[in-house]
């Protein structure tokens, strides 16, 4: 195999601190595409189950069964994993569950109950088993698609500043992650489950507002991203999503459209962020976003994130190119 790394004949591990520098210098280009996919993932979450707590629920059994099998060395292609998906846990309780998703127990057992009677879990005592239904909800295709697009990116910028040999397209990452699918995805959902709840929880520890909090956030970025303006990806970028605020916000209709959720829920839950100062309307009905604590929290996770994902795509590269 060519390798992606380096002139040299013997392969060397690309440096975390090197995709470090090169979503810094380009922070435009790959954060978008960041953007879109986690959004993307939010309304796919939601239409699955309408109800994003029990998706995480089930994102988290899977998370655990692909960190078991990478325990004992097994690794599964996608088309391998899904001939059976049915999978057993058998050292896991509500109090985890409840304890890693930052849920009461109260919450979670009703949650699990409700995926039980959806087909999708089946507890008996100690072992929860997660059924071929859930399969059909889970396949991943529009993940691998979305996120290869994101290292795609990351191996065009880093072949055009002539740090690497040879770039290679989203295709190529796509057929790698089908190859080493439970391995891959071991890591990848780690990292995501953590992205998900420390979101959440300034959104009053509701993942449904979070996702409103994000379409608004959505909304003023992909507006930035019309301006085709390269910032730099700390106080310029972040002055540029908060100046489009005001001139073009988003209605509760719009939300409820963009995100799945009921208008009436909608409502109540912009409602509140109104009351705490989260958010603005303005004389039109339209939402936005703008200075304040809410967003200044958001600031210091997204720049604290650079470095989580570019660890991420750095081990996932790793064992794509190394594997």
């Amino acid at each position: 195999m060519e390798n992606l790394y380096t002139d040299y004949s013997i392969p060397t591990k690309i440096s975390e601190k090197r995709i470090y520098d090169i979503y810094c210098d380009n922070y435009d280009s790959i954060h978008y595409l960041f953007v879109e996919f986690q959004f993307s993932w939010l309304q796919q979450a939601y239409n699955a189950l309408k109800d994003l707590d029990k998706y995480n629920i089930l994102v988290y059994l899977y998370k655990e069964n692909f960190v078991e099998l990478n325990e004992l060395f097994k690794v599964k292609s996608l088309n391998e994993f899904y001939i059976n998906p049915r999978f057993n846990l058998d050292k896991i309780n509500i109090v985890q569950i409840s304890n890693k998703l930052r849920l009461s127990k109260e919450t979670t057992r009703r949650k699990i109950l409700e995926l039980e009677e959806d087909g999708i879990l089946v507890k008996e005592k100690k072992r929860i088993s997660v059924t071929l239904k859930a399969g059909l909800l889970q396949k991943p295709e529009h993940t691998i698609n979305s996120f290869s697009k994101i290292l795609q990116n990351v191996s065009y910028l880093l072949h055009n500043e002539k740090k690497v040999k040879k770039y290679y397209p989203k295709e190529f990452f796509v057929r790698k992650i089908k190859n080493r699918f439970t391995q891959i995805l071991a890591i990848f959902l780690e990292y995501q489950i953590e992205y998900l709840l420390t979101r959440k929880v300034l959104a009053n520890n509701d993942m449904e507002m979070w996702f409103i909090v994000g379409s608004l956030l959505y909304n003023q970025i992909m507006f930035v991203k019309k301006s085709e303006k390269k910032n730099h990806y700390q106080k310029e970028w972040i002055d540029k999503v908060l100046n489009v605020g005001e001139k073009r916000g988003i209605n509760a209709m719009s939300i409820s459209d963009l995100t799945g959720i009921p208008r009436p829920t909608v409502i109540r839950k912009l409602k509140k962020l109104l009351k705490q100062n989260d958010i603005f309307k303005d004389k039109d009905n339209l939402y936005y976003i703008t200075d304040g604590k809410l967003f200044a929290e958001l600031n210091k996770l997204r720049l604290l994130n650079i470095k989580k994902l570019t660890t991420t795509i750095s081990r996932i590269n790793n064992i794509i190119f190394f594997s």
